[in-house]
């Protein structure tokens, strides 16, 4: 008798298409500009975004160690919205920024926790060795959310160049559900309770020390 597909699976699909549908990117240097910033202040943007995702990646892992995958891509889900919310209401640079520090949070959360889930999930219905298949499967999934996202974008500017952005907090929320009925699959929990000081000095340590 065939084995049934492990219940996350799907919602791990889910949780891919909400990351990679960006309805934004065909408009967002025109988006930037027409708030008056320069192209400077646009790298300056996404750097912060990829800073904040660097310097989060071991934090958020250990994290998710500690408190479990289905948390933290509930944490992740959660600032994702955050962030999107926080773009349709800001009109300037610092409010991009703070908007682009919370989206990068919220990555840093889901990144790594989605593919440990997709693995600890395989792995409780003894199928891990299928876990690139299934990996395959979801990034390319995730590639052709992306493609129809630059589509549909490009349409939703036609209404304002607000709207895209306006229905990617819709499009965001879609991972929250998904994260929220993940089952968490039984595994070895860390005796050690991760603290605030701890995250830090593992963050530290990636960033200086181990060069």
């Amino acid at each position: 008798m065939p084995k049934t597909v492990h219940p996350n699976i799907a919602r791990l699909y889910l949780i891919k298409i909400a990351k990679w549908f960006m309805l934004f990117m065909p408009i967002v240097v025109p988006f930037y500009e027409s708030n008056g910033l320069t192209m400077k202040d646009i790298m300056i943007l996404q750097a912060v975004y990829s800073i904040a995702i660097v310097i989060l990646e071991v934090p958020s892992g250990y994290l998710a160690d500690v408190i479990g995958r289905k948390k933290t891509l509930i944490i992740g889900a959660v600032f994702g919205i955050l962030g999107f919310t926080t773009y349709n209401f800001s009109f300037g640079f610092m409010g991009f920024l703070v908007a682009e520090i919370i989206l990068g949070i919220g990555q840093s959360c889901i990144s790594g926790a989605d593919s440990a889930m997709l693995y600890d999930s395989l792995l409780e219905k003894g199928e891990e060795k299928k876990y690139t298949r299934f990996e395959g499967r979801i990034t390319a999934l995730g590639n052709v959310a992306e493609a129809l996202a630059g589509i549909v974008g490009g349409l939703l500017v036609g209404i304002s160049i607000r709207t895209p952005y306006l229905a990617q907090i819709f499009v965001a929320f879609i991972a929250l559900p998904a994260a929220i009925t993940l089952v968490e699959p039984t595994r070895k929990i860390p005796l050690i309770k991760a603290g605030m000081m701890e995250i830090v000095q593992i963050a530290r340590f990636a960033l200086i020390t181990d060069r």
